[in-house]
């Protein structure tokens, strides 16, 4: 898929509805998508506090920021700079608006960087964003990208699919082998220092082998779509259990988080 259909893509998403739902699971509703952002927050919380390093002083260039959900995140952190980056302009605009003290770029990272090309940050988060680069020269670009703008020993935080499997491809997305990413990540010059579950239940099992699970998610989905209601209902039941599945196990079946250093 070329870039400025990825472009055109997410432009329309988000003109079309600037929420959860529209940066989210697709089709699964606002109300469901708010308890998956839920998870998302409490699993960013904790895997930044263990990371030890002092917040306040860092400089943090967010990628595919969307509707301002880890701009958030990041504030709330207090954290001395925040610069959104993003492919559409919609959202661009609309988060210049709801945070006008911060700084917001459009920015495809997976193409040359122009004008960001001197600058560097002591931390860069993509999350959500990296699987939605399907040609894998323009992925291995985008990690290039991304390793040029942090200082040594800067953090780079993402979320991704990391299967133990095959490299899953589709239209809009490439679930990639945890090894292949692991792979360029290390040729680029990063060190990954930790991986965290961010789903167990919640989120579609795509790094499962079980059928049966896969089914039986398919089958929740189908029913959280019927309603607003359903998915509110739904996400209800399930968050505590996904809290605790968060606590006791150490490997998921859906989306991770991964920190890494890059070299000195």
């Amino acid at each position: 898929m070329s870039a400025i259909n990825l472009e055109n893509y997410w432009e329309s998403r988000l003109r079309k509805s600037f929420g959860t739902e529209g940066v989210g699971y697709f089709g699964l509703g606002r109300r469901y998508n708010n308890w998956l952002y839920r998870i998302r927050k409490r699993v960013f919380n904790s895997v930044m506090r263990s990371t030890e390093v002092n917040l306040k002083d860092a400089e943090v260039l967010d990628i595919g920021s969307g509707t301002g959900f880890y701009i958030d995140c990041w504030k709330a952190f207090g954290v001395k700079k925040i610069v959104g980056a993003d492919i559409t302009r919609v959202a661009v605009d609309e988060l210049q608006k709801k945070y006008p003290g911060e700084e917001f770029i459009r920015l495809d990272i997976g193409d040359e960087l122009g004008a960001m090309k001197q600058r560097r940050f002591g931390i860069v988060s993509a999350f959500d964003v990296l699987f939605h680069i399907v040609d894998d020269a323009r992925f291995e670009q985008a990690i290039q990208n991304i390793n040029a703008l942090l200082r040594p020993g800067g953090l780079f935080v993402l979320s991704d699919n990391f299967l133990h499997g095959e490299t899953i491809r589709a239209d809009f997305q490439v679930s990639r082998s945890l090894g292949d990413i692991e792979k360029v990540l290390s040729a680029i010059g990063f060190k990954v220092v930790a991986r965290f579950p961010m789903f167990f239940f919640m989120n579609y099992p795509v790094d499962s082998n079980s059928s049966l699970l896969k089914k039986l998610w398919r089958l929740m989905a189908k029913i959280i779509s019927l309603h607003e209601a359903c998915g509110f209902l739904i996400g209800a039941l399930l968050y505590p259990v996904e809290l605790l599945g968060l606590t006791l196990i150490k490997e998921g079946p859906s989306t991770e988080m991964m920190i890494c250093r890059k070299s000195t």
